[in-house]
This record gives structure tokens, sequence and C-alpha cells, in this order.
């Protein structure tokens, strides 16, 4: 794609709504590179755009002059664009029907060239067991050479990030927003990846909130992304169930890991399973799933304590002694927010201050 195609791309996808069918109809009738020259509302006559959407499109003045205000608006929040075929986009997405031709993203992008991508997503108010069986299954796959690609969100999604970031691994992170709009959840999970070497992804403008059909949208991209895609965890209703529907229309594999036959929460992992997905015990099912077999693990040794902030350093000296859990801690540091407790227990833990017991329980490194 030549630069002018890309301005043009850019330029009609800054508008919400116009999507991959409006910008392929469009193509269909007057190639990108005559874009920026044509007259808008000659343009927009040509697309197939909802009303609402052309509106906007014909508000903007030109095209020309809207390529210009995105790009600058873009470097000001810090945002890179990476269209399908560059580096920094996910080759395995490339192809995929309804992949967007353009990505936002915030990190180093898919530069990495690992073994596979595993797609780890699920519930996002699991038990705490399974939020740290993520996490260790997560940390595992990232000492197998892998990637992990989830959604940012709480729950099965952020363990899954975060056993990414403590086996020093490289993980993505597709959001249901704009970059300038993510949500509290999903920050609290978001800075470290990107302070990690991760990588944040979106194919929304930086104005977009999040909703429900967005996430929707965007599970198709984390099944789109990865090699295979394992469900953890989730009710019957849970939206990672798209994320497994796209898996099997873009004839990724798809893994659920097998649990109680009667337990509560692992009803979307029964159903996949009879439907014909693979029983998931731990790494070496993925690994055999993609065609990889299982490389030696690495002896865990105990890692040094890496800087923290001085907020987070604060929050260390208020924690109590001994094994305790996040009622406790937020109650030993009563000026601070839960949220801003939670962040910098994160933090900690990242950093090797703190060490992870069961039950989502702590214990100081002094």
């Amino acid at each position: 794609m030549t630069e002018l195609e890309r301005r043009a791309v850019l330029a009609m996808w800054s508008f919400q709504g116009v999507g991959a069918i409006g910008l392929d109809t469009l193509e269909a009738l007057v190639p990108k590179s005559q874009w920026l020259a044509l007259p808008l509302r000659e343009l927009v006559a040509l697309a197939d755009l909802k009303t609402d959407v052309r509106e906007r499109v014909l508000s903007c003045g030109s095209l020309e002059a809207q390529a210009d205000r995105f790009e600058t608006r873009l470097k000001k929040t810090g945002q890179r664009v990476c269209f399908e075929g560059d580096r920094e986009y996910p080759s395995r997405l490339a192809g995929v029907r309804g992949a967007p031709p353009l990505l936002f993203f915030k990190g180093p992008g898919a530069v990495a060239r690992p073994r596979a991508h595993v797609g780890i997503v699920g519930a996002r108010h699991p038990d705490k067991e399974w939020a740290k069986w993520t996490v260790g299954f997560s940390r595992t796959c990232v000492e197998q050479g892998l990637v992990v690609v989830s959604g940012g969100a709480e729950g099965i999604d952020t363990a899954a990030h975060l056993g990414a970031l403590r086996g020093k691994g490289v993980t993505w992170a597709f959001v249901a927003s704009g970059l300038e709009q993510i949500d509290a959840a999903p920050r609290e999970i978001v800075g470290p990846v990107l302070d990690n070497g991760g990588t944040v992804f979106s194919e929304y403008p930086p104005d977009v909130r999040a909703k429900e059909g967005l996430f929707v949208q965007r599970n198709r991209l984390i099944a789109g992304s990865a090699d295979a895609t394992v469900l953890v965890r989730g009710k019957e209703d849970s939206g990672a169930r798209h994320t497994a529907e796209a898996a099997r229309r873009q004839h990724r594999p798809l893994l659920a890991v097998p649990g109680n036959p009667i337990e509560r929460g692992a009803e979307l992992c029964r159903d996949a399973l009879r439907s014909g997905a693979l029983p998931c015990f731990d790494v070496s099912d993925v690994l055999a799933a993609v065609g990889l077999v299982e490389m030696a693990a690495v002896p865990e040794a105990l890692e040094e304590k890496g800087p923290v902030s001085d907020d987070s350093r604060a929050v260390f000296e208020a924690l109590p002694r001994g094994i305790f859990d996040m009622e406790l801690a937020v109650s030993a540091v009563p000026q601070k927010s839960s949220g801003a407790v939670a962040a910098a227990l994160m933090e900690l833990e990242l950093a090797s201050w703190l060490v992870t017991r069961s039950g989502r329980r702590y214990e100081k490194r002094e």
C-alpha cells in the first residue's frame, strides 16, 4: 500500500462505523489512491454507509484535512498505526475474513517472531484458584516461547497477561475501545503490559468508548491473531464464547480446560468440549495442537526485586507482615482507594516485592 493509500484508508477509518465492508465497497468502485482527491460528497455517495456515519464524514470538510488532523491527534496521544502487511501487524490476523485493514497500537507491535501465539480467555469473575491456575499456565506458555494474547479484561484475561509478565514473556492485549478511552479495569493491566514490553492493540479510533457490541467484535481479533485459543472458565453466556466461535470460523485449534463435571462457571468449557474442542490439561496440549514439541523447563529462581514507583513503595511499607489478602491490604492503606492499592499490588508482584500465595493472597519479601 502506498503512502497516499494509507492516508486515505486512515482518514476513512477515523470515522467510527465505516468498517471494513464500507471500505471494500468503496474500493471496488474507486481505487484508494483517488479517495483524497475525489469530492467528498461524491466519495460518500459511493460508500455503503449509515446515515449518521455519512453525515460525520461530510462534516469533516475534506478527506485530506481529516487525514492531517487525525495523524496529528495520534502523534499527540502516542499511538501508532500498522496496516495489514506491516511488520507490526499480527501476521496470523492478516487475511482473516473481517480483519481490520489497520490497527492502532502502543508498544512494539507484532515485531517479535515467537514459536506461536496462544489466546487465553475466560470469565471475568472466576474462582480465585482458577485465576491462580491461569497465571501459572500463562507463565509456562511464555517460557515455552509463546506469545500470550488476551483482551485486557478483569478475571482470566488479566491473569493471562500477568502470568506472561511474570514469566518475562511477550503478551498482547486487544481492547474494545479506543486507546485513549480504556476503562479502569483494563487500565490496571494495560500499564504493566506496556511497561514490560508488551503491546496493546485496538481497531477503534481514540474517542471510541467500550460497549457491549464492541467486545464481541474485539474477540474475533484475539482468536484471529492466535495459532490456538484456550478457554479456561466461563458460564454458558460468557463473552468468551464469541472468541471460541471466531476460532472455529477461522479454522484455528480451540482448546478448553476440563474440570469438575458439575462445577458452576465451567459450562462454556463443557459445551466446547462436547462440540469438539481439544482438552487442555497443560501447555503440552497447546504445543501439540500447533505442531510444536515441549522444550526443557528452565529451573525457577527467586528473582531480584525490580524498581517500583514511590507510591507502590509506600503501599509496600504499610502492608502487614505475614500472609494477607486484598481486603487486609486495602485496610492497611486507608488513605488510598481500593483501585490504587490493587494497582500497587500488581506492580509490586511484577517487580518481585511480593510473593503470591494460594487464594489470591500475598506475602512481603523483606
